[in-house]
């Protein structure tokens, strides 16, 4: 079975984690442990008092949790059936808002700007790398699972606009810990565990004795910059992206052939096919439909509303997203199906 998520962390790998070409970041950009961390500092730096901060509804629960680390309030905006920010829903007095480029879907930015001119815009591209950096401040993932697919690792880009802040930033990024060399090996044996259990040869296993997790939604967040391993291999990564993403747009439109006449009301991808996304009102006749090609989808995201509730979403104010929960299946597209 073909996992859901990219996970592989193959020999070649292992060899540039300990001995590869560490990548030196540009102007502007900060190496972190997680696209989360990134998020946490760009609110820290420009709301040292807190402030509301605008999060998309459907979402990962870390977004809102982030803003909630920061000493922030969270405010739940609405989507459009497009996936995208639905703008009305936007109030006009938020300190800053997070705008979450789900599964590579581009935002109007200049909208956003128009309907908050005061607003701090972070761009949250941990699904959406290969687009531009906008906003003030662009976060990105390149953990397992992500793409691309590496390890443990987050990119912030702060945007040249922003010299006020960049002092702030610079001082909160050089109070991070590093990794130590017991918790670099530490993360080297959890990325060749997780490539093993998510081998196609025996991933089918895994799957049929995997336990419900139970996610808190609330909780502290461990903030690192990035570790050397990491840096070696986004160096390594580098070169080969611009192709992979044509390799991935190229899988999503194969999918989307072999599934005409399957139960897909519309497809929705985004600009670098992280994921091809299939809106239908039949979620787990199409998820069984998969299985039978021996490809493991997911539900992205169904817990998200009650993820939100626990940073105080009250129901009924993002009616899109708490529909999407039901209606969306997400088919991965990092490999030939």
């Amino acid at each position: 079975m073909i996992p859901r998520l990219d996970i592989r962390f193959p020999l070649r790998r292992q060899w540039q984690y300990w001995f590869g070409k560490q990548y030196e970041p540009r102007e502007g950009e900060y190496l972190l442990n997680h696209a989360r961390t990134g998020i946490v500092l760009t609110l820290r730096a420009s709301l040292p008092d807190g402030g509301r901060v605008g999060v998309v509804a459907y979402n990962c629960h870390t977004v809102a949790n982030a803003v909630v680390n920061a000493g922030c309030t969270p405010i739940f905006v609405d989507v459009t059936d497009e996936l995208k920010i639905d703008v009305a829903t936007i109030p006009t007095d938020l300190d800053a808002i997070v705008v979450t480029n789900l599964f590579g879907i581009r935002n109007d930015i200049s909208a956003i700007r128009k309907r908050c001119p005061r607003a701090i815009i972070i761009v949250d591209n941990a699904h959406g790398y290969g687009l531009p950096a906008e906003g003030d401040f662009t976060v990105y993932s390149i953990n397992q699972g992500k793409f691309p697919a590496l390890g443990e690792g987050g990119i912030l880009k702060v945007a040249p606009s922003i010299s006020n802040f960049r002092l702030q930033i610079f001082d909160l990024y050089a109070k991070l810990p590093a990794y130590t060399i017991l918790a670099q090996v530490k993360l080297f044996c959890s990325m060749i565990m997780k490539a093993i259990a998510y081998s196609r040869c025996i991933y089918w296993l895994v799957q049929r004795e995997k336990k419900k997790v139970v996610v808190n939604p609330l909780q502290d967040i461990a903030m690192y910059s990035m570790a050397p391993g990491i840096k070696r291999l986004y160096a390594a990564a580098l070169p080969k992206i611009d192709a992979e993403i044509e390799m991935q747009k190229s899988n999503a439109e194969r999918i989307k052939e072999l599934a005409v006449g399957q139960l897909v009301d519309e497809w929705l991808e985004g600009n670098n096919a992280f994921m091809l996304v299939a809106r239908t009102e039949n979620v787990q006749e199409l998820k069984e439909w998969f299985e039978k090609q021996g490809v493991e989808t997911e539900t992205h995201f169904k817990h998200a509303i009650d993820w939100a509730k626990e940073f105080g979403y009250v129901p009924g104010s993002c009616p899109m997203a708490e529909r999407l929960t039901k209606e969306l299946v997400m088919i991965p597209t990092y490999t030939k199906i």
